[in-house]
């Protein structure tokens, strides 16, 4: 089972960025349904039961205080054809969470991923053209208070998220 550690953004807060990205790319690519709207904070790959044990073990005596994310910049990255929504500041406690969930990922022998952190939230995939310019530029945030653990399944319409566990953030 694919798995990853996330943030998700209020319900509120998912709907204004659906409306937006409506209004601004009302027909770009495959977009990703707004339930499905999330910041990866790691991805832990296939884990099988012993290795979600282990992690749950270690987010039942995690402390992490809630966050609030900034969402104010559009990117796209060619190489994948992935319209997304992004922040030009990466505060340093959405750092230390992404480091401690790093950190938890490496303890279960997760693969990490060496890429640089970029948080973001993927709004569509498949584009067949690079977007042009949001009509409207982004301005979102919401407060993260909690870290979620979602499985992912491939399907042919995209993928299906599913809750395995949920820890809060205070």
């Amino acid at each position: 089972m694919r798995v990853f550690l996330t943030v998700v953004p209020d319900v509120q807060t998912a709907l204004a960025i659906n409306r937006w990205c409506e209004l601004c790319w009302p027909s770009s690519g495959r977009k990703i349904p707004v339930q499905n709207y999330h910041l990866t904070l790691a991805f832990l790959g296939d884990a099988d039961e012993g290795a979600l044990q282990k992690l749950s073990e270690i987010f039942d005596n995690f402390n992490h205080s809630a966050l609030t994310i900034q969402l104010n910049k559009v990117g796209y990255w060619s190489h994948t054809d992935v319209l997304y929504l992004g922040s030009d500041f990466v505060d340093s406690s959405l750092q230390s969470l992404h480091e401690k969930c790093r950190q938890a990922a490496n303890r279960i022998g997760a693969r990490g991923s060496a890429k640089r952190y970029e948080p973001h939230i993927t709004l569509a995939r498949k584009l067949l053209i690079p977007p042009p310019p949001p009509l409207v530029e982004p301005d979102f945030s919401f407060v993260a208070t909690s870290l979620e653990l979602w499985s992912s399944v491939r399907e042919s319409k995209g993928a299906s998220y599913s809750t395995l566990a949920s820890w809060n953030l205070v």
